[in-house]
Order: C-alpha cells, then sequence, then structure tokens
C-alpha cells in the first residue's frame, strides 16, 4: 500500500426511537417508531507507526465508542422530536449522525441511515 491510499471500513449500529413529523400529509404525522439502522464508513490511510491501531484505519472499538457517546446514549428508545431542532426525517437524522461523527474528530467519509427495511437516506462526504 501507497502512503496517498486511503482505505475505507464501515460498521453497522442499530437504535429503536419514536418520532412524527407533523406537517406530513401521511401517517407519519402520527406519533410512530423505528428500528433504525446506519452504517458509518470511515476512510484514511492504515496506520503504519506502533501501538494498538497498527494496520488500521481506525479500530472497530474506537469507532463504537463514539458512535455509543454521540449517537446512541442521547437517541436510543427517545422520541427524537424532543431531542432536535428539525425535523426528524431520515435525511435529516443521517445529516445530524455525520456531522456529530465528524465533529468528534474521526475521518467519516459516509453514513447511511435506514429508517425501515427498504427505506434509507445516505450523506457522503
Amino acid at each position: 500500500m501507497t502512503a496517498d491510499q486511503k482505505i475505507s471500513v464501515s460498521k453497522i449500529f442499530t437504535f429503536e426511537a419514536a418520532h412524527q413529523l407533523p406537517n406530513h400529509k401521511g401517517k407519519c404525522a402520527r406519533l410512530h417508531g423505528h428500528s433504525y439502522r446506519f452504517e458509518v464508513t470511515v476512510s484514511g490511510p492504515i496506520q503504519q507507526e506502533g501501538g494498538s491501531s497498527e494496520g488500521m484505519v481506525i479500530d472497530f472499538a474506537d469507532l463504537s465508542n463514539i458512535v455509543e457517546r454521540e449517537i446512541l446514549q442521547p437517541w436510543d428508545h427517545q422520541f427524537l422530536n424532543d431531542l432536535v431542532p428539525y425535523v426528524t426525517t431520515a435525511e435529516n437524522l443521517a445529516v445530524d449522525i455525520f456531522n456529530k461523527l465528524k465533529r468528534s474528530g474521526i475521518p467519516i467519509k459516509r453514513v447511511c441511515l435506514w429508517e425501515t427495511a427498504q427505506a434509507s437516506a445516505t450523506v457522503e462526504e
């Protein structure tokens, strides 16, 4: 592998939460819940110096700890409308997840959030 090559690694996370879209013309205007699933993709060079993360872009345990702190602890089993200042669409939630993880300092490349098994929103760098 050359120094300018980057590799991407991904991990999937899940949480349960309720929300509603008050201005929606369909059934999503009513309070309901989802089993959300999201995939976080991180991209960068493989770490070459010694240490615990040698040979990795990011240690999956470190990624899990950041996602747990930034997303899962505050959102799991919550009413999302009470937690965020925007309409809780899959698109807006995916952007929020992406931005929170970017601010945490990890080299985030992509977040794909599934609201249902058939419907998702993706944010990419």
